[in-house]
């Protein structure tokens, strides 16, 4: 119960500073790195390499969308490889596709219902934040371990 709910509650914390500054600081991604880490205690080695490849990948598909398109921060891109890491690979692959899916809803609806300009800026954490609590969830039969 700890782990997933002090997770969501860092997910919902770091949501709110991207909303409100477009920015999401690394003393924030740190102090969450530590206390996630710290929280889930030793760990099987096989799972710490799942994970850490899992948080490479991250980082490095998030790496290249920021370096070629600069469409996400690199902020966006840290906390995508944290993810990486504190999701594993399973979980990841759930979350990245929520997240996808509410960030073209939440565009789409934005263009067509409020007629924004297709040059809006969105925060993205706040989409990474909600796929992760999502698929925590799922993966923990839709309840807070």
């Amino acid at each position: 119960m700890n782990y997933t709910l002090v997770m969501a509650c860092f997910c919902i914390g770091i949501a709110i500073v991207d909303l409100k500054t477009y920015r999401i600081p690394d003393v924030l991604l740190v102090f969450f790195a530590m206390v996630m880490i710290i929280l889930e205690g030793s760990q099987p080695y096989a799972l710490i390499m799942a994970r850490i490849a899992a948080a490479v990948i991250s980082f490095l598909l998030f790496g290249t969308v920021w370096f070629f398109s600069k469409g996400i921060g690199l902020g966006d891109v840290k906390y995508a490889a944290l993810l990486g890491y504190l999701l594993g690979p399973e979980s990841l692959i759930q979350a990245f596709f929520i997240t996808a899916l509410l960030s073209i809803i939440i565009y789409l609806m934005g263009i067509i219902l409020f007629h924004w300009p297709k040059t809006t800026k969105i925060p993205f954490a706040p989409f990474m934040s909600a796929g992760a609590i999502i698929a925590t969830n799922l993966n923990t039969a839709g309840g807070i371990q």
